[in-house]
C-alpha cells in the first residue's frame, strides 16, 4: 500500500498558489524586502510559499507583492494564478501601443508560446518520461503553465490589434 505523499494531500490549486507565492517573493526581491514591505516575517513567507504547508498569503499582501515584483513573464505571480484556476487570464497591458514593433512582437511571443506548448504536449507523450507515454499531472501542470503564457501572448496580440483596428473618435 503507498501513502500519499504530504503534497498529494493539498490541493493541486492550492500547491499551485504558494509556488506562484514564492515566485512572487522571488520578483519582489526576496522575502526581507516583503518582511519589510508587509511586516510579516521571513518565517510567515516560506509557509506561504511552501507546497507542503496549506498556510495562505492574505489577498491584502499578495497584492503588495505582485505590485513590488519586477516586470517578467506571468507577472504579476499570484494575480495571475487565481485568476487561472478561476478560468481567467491576466495580461499586463502593453506600455506603448500600436505600431508594426509591437506587432512583431506580439507575433514573434506567439509563436514561442505555441512552440512551447507543443513541444510540452509532445515530450509528454513521447514515452520518455517516468510513466511511458501517459501523461504525469506534472507533465499536465507543467504544460498548463505553458499554456498560460500563450493565453496571455494572444490576450497582449488582441489588444494591440484592437486598438489600431478602433475607430478614432471624432472630434467634438
Amino acid at each position: 500500500m503507498r501513502f500519499p505523499a504530504v503534497a498529494d494531500l493539498i490541493p493541486v490549486d492550492e500547491r499551485r498558489l504558494a509556488e506562484a507565492t514564492k515566485r512572487a517573493i522571488q520578483a519582489a526581491g526576496g522575502g526581507k524586502v516583503c518582511e519589510a514591505e508587509t511586516g510579516l516575517s521571513d518565517t510567515r513567507f516560506s509557509c506561504y510559499s511552501s507546497k507542503f504547508d496549506r498556510a495562505s498569503i492574505t489577498i491584502r499582501d499578495a497584492v503588495r507583492i505582485d505590485a513590488i515584483g519586477a516586470r517578467e513573464d506571468g507577472h504579476p505571480h499570484i494575480l495571475s494564478t487565481m485568476a487561472s484556476i478561476l478560468g481567467a487570464v491576466v495580461i499586463m497591458l502593453p506600455e506603448h501601443e500600436g505600431g508594426e514593433l509591437c506587432l512583431r512582437t506580439g507575433v514573434m511571443a506567439l509563436s514561442i508560446e505555441v512552440g512551447d506548448v507543443s513541444r510540452a504536449i509532445s515530450d509528454a507523450l513521447a514515452g520518455t518520461g517516468e510513466e511511458g507515454s501517459k501523461v504525469t499531472r506534472r507533465e499536465a501542470e507543467a504544460t498548463l503553465e505553458h499554456i498560460a503564457d500563450l493565453e496571455r501572448a494572444t490576450a497582449k496580440l488582441r489588444y494591440q490589434l484592437e486598438r489600431i483596428g478602433a475607430p478614432t473618435e471624432a472630434p467634438p
